[in-house]
């Protein structure tokens, strides 16, 4: 039944054109529209939960990252040399040696961006997934009297099954807090490096000086020898004693130069500078810096504060958490997405010859569901999160029983160097000395003889070495302790 020509005049323009459509058709639409953007916006959107997460970085970037980036723009301009915080300063402590090491260790530097690339992922991992647009439009007319069949306009949008996106957040920050705990620990391991070599550098410095002070003593007996040689009080055997024990202090000064060296380029390399860059002089007595004592507890204690706090197996904790989220995650792969979507069909001014009302809009809502049908790549995906998580549990232990170890080592090591300490400094030393003096003077006078002489100032130089000693290995294991429970050395800005 065709329409009459008074209803087509009410239907369509003297252009061919339709009318617009109703009110109430054009308010649905809106209404459809508006909905499917607000689920889209609301949907895309990072919950407060990430915005936290990405919050943590942001507060070491003034007091760490902050101060480093203006260094690298200034070596952008040319200006790194004149820099203030790019030279150390003329007297610096070990203090100046960490917070230089914090601003320009490379190997520090990535630990850091490792962490900022983790926390950038978390945002990602919660996300939806890109919504699709598209628009489509008819090329072959179905009726040759038709002028325009129409538009096609879709948005649609792909939604997760419910709690996806939450564990895949979860996931992505338990990897971001362990990233974060793996750039703390990589700052502690920086302060053992640096304080290791600092004190090694320390430590060859005062063992050059002291063996300095035993060849002039040993040029003075060489004289001493020599003039009593030639008065005939003395045998040649004396004075070719002084003579070779004269050259066999000159070797070992010479050593020790050499040794000081390649522990000064392990010390700038540390402070993340060239390895022939020269040093300050050491400042400070290496002995008062080792004579800081720790606090007085038991290993069990050491070993609580070590579990709880070390940040290598905190991390290694986070991941284990984030591995059995994964699990929950690969649970949830059994269930489909959901798609909703909204069509927007237009039209026209299409004329059919066969259809009355031909070219109308149209506005349709669409929902569309994937099929989980292939479980054994579910199963799979399932023992792989499994096998995961029991690899982390694994580690987990392995660490704990590793840390252990490592702690008691730095424990024997600081009791060791402070023992020590007290034993050369408090008695052997000051009576080596005291020998020293007496028999030089009784060698004056003919009641000793040199070979006494010589073992006597051989001994004050092994002691005095042996107390040096011992006091860049307590600095090192207060260190390495410090680092092994989660704590930064004394005075070194968080």
């Amino acid at each position: 039944m065709h329409a009459s020509d008074g209803d087509r005049s009410r239907r369509w323009g003297s252009r061919g054109r339709r009318f617009p459509r109703p009110a109430r058709a054009r308010i649905r639409a809106a209404l459809l529209a508006a909905a499917a953007i607000a689920v889209l916006l609301v949907g895309g959107c990072a919950g407060a939960r990430d915005e936290r997460a990405l919050a943590s970085w942001r507060q070491v970037e003034d007091t760490w990252y902050g101060p480093h980036e203006r260094t690298r723009a200034a070596a952008a301009t040319g200006a790194a040399i004149a820099a203030p915080d790019m030279e150390l300063p003329a007297t610096a402590t070990l203090d100046d040696y960490l917070r230089f090491a914090a601003r320009h260790n490379p190997g520090l530097e990535a630990a850091f961006h490792r962490w900022r690339a983790a926390l950038a992922q978390v945002p990602q991992a919660g996300s939806l997934p890109d919504p699709q647009a598209s628009f489509g439009i008819v090329l072959d007319e179905v009726d040759r009297s038709a002028t325009y069949m129409g538009e096609r306009y879709s948005l649609a949008q792909m939604f997760p099954w419910f709690g996806k996106r939450q564990l895949r957040g979860d996931v992505a920050l338990a990897d971001a807090v362990a990233a974060g705990q793996r750039f703390e620990a990589a700052r502690l391991e920086l302060v053992v490096q640096v304080t290791r070599a600092y004190t090694e550098y320390a430590y060859l410095e005062q063992a050059v000086q002291i063996a300095r002070d035993n060849r002039e003593l040993l040029v003075r007996l060489e004289s001493v020898a020599g003039a009593r040689y030639r008065a005939g009080t003395a045998s040649q055997a004396d004075l070719i004693r002084a003579q070779a024990e004269l050259d066999r202090v000159e070797d070992l000064i010479q050593s020790l130069a050499d040794i000081r060296g390649a522990a000064a380029a392990e010390l700038n390399a540390a402070l993340g500078r060239p390895v022939l860059s020269p040093l300050p002089a050491v400042t400070g007595s290496l002995v008062q810096q080792a004579l800081a004592p720790l606090p007085e507890l038991a290993d069990e204690q050491w070993l609580t504060l070590a579990t709880d706090r070390n940040p290598e197996l905190t991390a290694m904790r986070r991941e284990t958490a984030g591995r059995q989220r994964a699990i929950d995650l690969a649970h949830r792969e059994y269930y489909p997405d959901i798609m909703v979507g909204i069509e927007y069909a237009r039209g026209g001014s299409a004329r059919m010859s066969r259809m009355d009302g031909g070219g109308a809009d149209m506005v349709t809502g669409m929902v569309s569901i994937n099929l989980p049908l292939w479980r054994g790549r579910r199963d799979a995906g399932v023992q792989e999160a499994l096998a995961r998580y029991s690899v982390m549990t694994s580690q987990v232990r392995e660490r704990e029983l590793a840390l252990a170890v490592e702690l008691k080592l730095a424990l024997f090591a600081y009791h060791d160097s402070r023992r020590k300490l007290e034993l050369f400094g408090g008695a052997l030393l000051p009576k080596a000395r005291q020998t020293l003096a007496i028999t030089d003077t009784a060698y004056r006078v003919g009641e000793a003889g040199f070979t006494d002489l010589v073992d006597a100032q051989r001994i004050v130089l092994e002691f005095a070495l042996a107390h040096a000693r011992a006091a860049a290995d307590g600095a090192q294991a207060a260190a390495r302790l410090r680092a092994l429970v989660g704590r930064l050395p004394e005075g070194v800005t968080e």
